[in-house]
């Protein structure tokens, strides 16, 4: 308690020239004259608290300073010399002061770190029909959204320090080069996040699929070069042209393997496009794509992969294709399709 009574005290002298300070030790001492009382009435009147108080309001600053006039009023007979228990009372009404002067601005002050913070305002932008939509980011990068994609960033962040997006789906990114910013001439980077997976890049083309109920994540150069993070075991891999990395979610490993730049886009001109696809997911994507019911016994696909492109094909034929490579077929049984292995 006595701690904080100083503390205020030594708020008061930092604004007060070396008079009032002599002024405020012979008050301490009871050794004030009628004249001094009134010297220090006005001191009291002109003191400046906003600077040190900032949180409290202009009316509880003038309660302060009431409480403290108050104070100096009651001790007006200080020059005569005063019992030991009324000095008590005089340093118990400062330290009361001091107290509640301190107890309003910590309850101010927490109140306002409690208070609830703005969530910045994200731009979301969705794919959720057929087609391909195309969007154009600030930077002027072009983002190829691929059917059931979402991309989202946050407009007042985006090309400050870095150009960040989130990705769930297929998205394909030809990104412009960075400019150099600030004194120091650094280029702002531009980063894809998908879960624990960072795409960094300064200006390049490369493709990302990253669908939430998918179990890998597969990103494809076909020009420039890459870097990717793994947030979650802080390992970072550079990937170059006509590669595509593939991530798994479980395991949280990676493989580069080679791929042909020219199929890695073919699905923003309409195809449908599986580049070292599990084969279940191909499956699941197809019955999404073209609303048919899929049943297929998991041990039948397990460890198989597929590689294709189709262009305006049926569900039968993209199907039949994929299937037909791994000894596979599909019939219809009443309202659904049923996968099974060949006779």
């Amino acid at each position: 308690m006595v701690l904080l009574a100083d503390r205020v005290i030594t708020m008061c002298m930092k604004q007060t020239p070396l008079p009032v300070e002599a002024l405020l030790q012979r008050f301490r001492n009871n050794e004030c004259t009628p004249g001094d009382i009134e010297l220090l009435q006005q001191w009291v009147n002109q003191l400046d608290l906003s600077d040190e108080l900032t949180a409290l309001l202009p009316e509880q600053l003038d309660a302060v300073k009431t409480r403290m006039y108050q104070q100096l009023m009651s001790s007006r007979a200080v020059r005569h010399r005063i019992p030991p228990y009324r000095r008590l009372l005089v340093a118990a009404g400062w330290l009361v002061l001091a107290v509640s002067v301190i107890a309003l601005w910590y309850f101010t002050k927490q109140t306002s770190l409690h208070s609830p913070v703005t969530k910045p305002q994200l731009t979301v932008i969705e794919n959720n029909h057929t087609g391909i939509r195309r969007i154009t980011l600030p930077d002027g990068s072009q983002v190829c959204l691929n059917m059931y994609s979402r991309l989202e960033f946050d407009p007042q962040q985006f090309n400050r320090t870095e150009r960040l997006v989130k990705l769930s789906g297929e998205g394909f990114f030809e990104v412009v080069p960075a400019l150099a910013t600030g004194s120091a001439g650094k280029k702002i980077p531009f980063i894809v996040e998908t879960g624990s997976l960072r795409t960094r890049v300064l200006g390049t083309a490369f493709n990302i699929e990253a669908y939430a109920q998918e179990s890998e994540v597969r990103v494809s150069l076909v020009h420039g070069s890459i870097a990717l993070d793994d947030t979650a075991t802080d390992q970072t891999t550079v990937l170059s042209p006509n590669n595509s990395l593939r991530y798994s979610k479980q395991t949280q490993t990676w493989q580069v393997q080679p791929v042909e730049a020219a199929n890695v886009a073919l699905w923003t001109k309409g195809y449908l496009v599986f580049n070292e696809v599990p084969l279940m997911e191909a499956i699941e994507r197809i019955a999404e794509r073209y609303q048919v019911v899929i049943e297929c016994d998991p041990a039948l696909v397990q460890h198989k992969r597929i590689t294709a492109s189709f262009l305006h094909s049926t569900w039968p034929t993209v199907l039949g294709n994929i299937l037909f490579v791994h000894d596979l077929h599909f019939k219809k049984v009443g309202e659904k399709v049923v996968i099974m292995k060949k006779a």
